[in-house]
């Protein structure tokens, strides 16, 4: 069968040592049946991005972990933002012999047709990244949103008691936007009360982001204490912004800057003291546990609630649009200069209270395994 839109893994190649070296011994998710003792299982996989450093890092650390677990890639196969090819695609694995696929979906809502195909098949999907709404899958590998904004919560309640902290939203009609959202207004609404949150929905756009900063600082000036940017690439138009303003690092009245992905530059940034502190999204635990569990789904493990997680402390259920999947809400690193202890007073959604941060200088950080691997994470900043 002719598979559309094979992504060649060229990118793979240039990295994979380093990797290796920081991936450890392998997969430890605990759920029985995770790896392969002799010969190899075919896993598809299909990926709607691989133009940036995370997806990048995921798929140099996927070909490891592949490697280690003896599985048989078909792919990964790169989707382009294309829901309809991506349907096609999956159909195209499981009819290649993938007994499990670990896909990227483009939506929530976009994989319909691929599960019906994949479920008529005895073929069962992995999500990563995204939570699926629209049917069945085996598991969703995800870090937890929810998390996020409670982290960036945690930090700026630290050290904000007035004035205004602009909160540039995701896109608020997916779950990884609407989960960051309402975790950090309901945590600031809790535990900062005194804070005014400007709520800016960008729609994952950086001209908008920047453009509101832009605007916020204009309005408020030093009155602005703080910027949550729900994700990396508008702090490259943002930091440049605040030091032109003199509201930069050094300055007299600075403001925060927390994101999220955890990308190299951020590393490079949370060094130098322009980003206060970015979540981890963990390229390699991704990689990790969607591999592992892609092996259980092909072995027919059942997994239920409550069982130990991987990358969270147990499995759970996550939902959308009416739908539930079973998931393993991963604990992702929240990484600040130096490691502190942050706690808020009231938590979200029964989360803990208290987080420990990562240093910037742990090596072990996936941003700065790709940095050391690309000329230094300053190198893209």
């Amino acid at each position: 069968m002719r598979v559309k839109g094979r992504l060649l893994g060229v990118a793979a190649v240039g990295t994979a040592a380093l990797l290796v070296a920081a991936c450890g011994s392998g997969p430890s998710g605990g759920s029985s049946g995770s790896s392969a003792k002799s010969g190899q299982i075919t896993i598809g996989v299909d990926l709607t991005y691989n133009d940036t450093a995370f997806w990048a890092a995921y798929i140099n650390y996927e070909t490891q972990y592949a490697k280690q677990m003896h599985i048989k890639l078909l792919g990964p196969l790169l989707a382009a933002a294309d829901a309809s090819l991506q349907n096609q695609q999956i159909e195209d694995l499981v009819n290649e012999g993938a007994r499990a696929i670990v896909v990227n979906p483009e939506t929530a809502t976009s994989l319909g047709p691929a599960i019906t195909y994949a479920t008529a098949h005895h073929v069962q999907l992995v999500s990563v990244d995204t939570i699926v709404g629209v049917g069945k899958v085996y598991i969703v590998v995800r870090a937890s949103n929810t998390l996020y904004g409670q982290d960036a919560c945690a930090y700026i309640s630290s050290k904000v008691k007035s004035g205004y902290v602009l909160d540039l939203e995701g896109d608020l009609t997916s779950s990884n936007g609407a989960d960051r959202t309402n975790a950090f207004n309901a945590c600031m609404a809790a535990n900062d009360p005194g804070v005014k949150i400007l709520k800016d929905p960008t729609v994952w756009t950086d001209a908008t982001a920047v453009t509101d900063a832009q605007n916020a600082v204009d309005a408020y000036g030093k009155q602005l204490k703080a910027i949550y940017s729900q994700w990396s690439s508008p702090d490259t138009g943002i930091i440049p912004l605040l030091k032109s303003k003199g509201l930069g690092p050094g300055s007299a009245n600075p403001v925060l800057l927390v994101s999220d992905d955890g990308v190299p530059f951020e590393m490079c940034d949370i060094g130098n003291g322009s980003v206060s502190a970015s979540q981890s999204q963990p390229a390699n635990l991704y990689a990790q546990y969607a591999l592992t569990y892609a092996v259980d789904a092909a072995k027919g493990v059942k997994l239920a609630v409550g069982q130990p997680g991987g990358g969270a402390p147990a499995l759970q259920d996550v939902s959308y649009q009416g739908d539930s999947n079973l998931a393993d809400p991963i604990v992702a690193p929240f990484v600040t200069k130096t490691q502190t202890t942050l706690t808020v007073a009231t938590p979200v959604d029964g989360l803990p209270g208290t987080t420990t941060t990562t240093p910037v200088s742990d090596s072990a950080l996936w941003g700065n395994v790709y940095g050391a691997a690309h000329g230094g994470v300053c190198a893209a900043s």
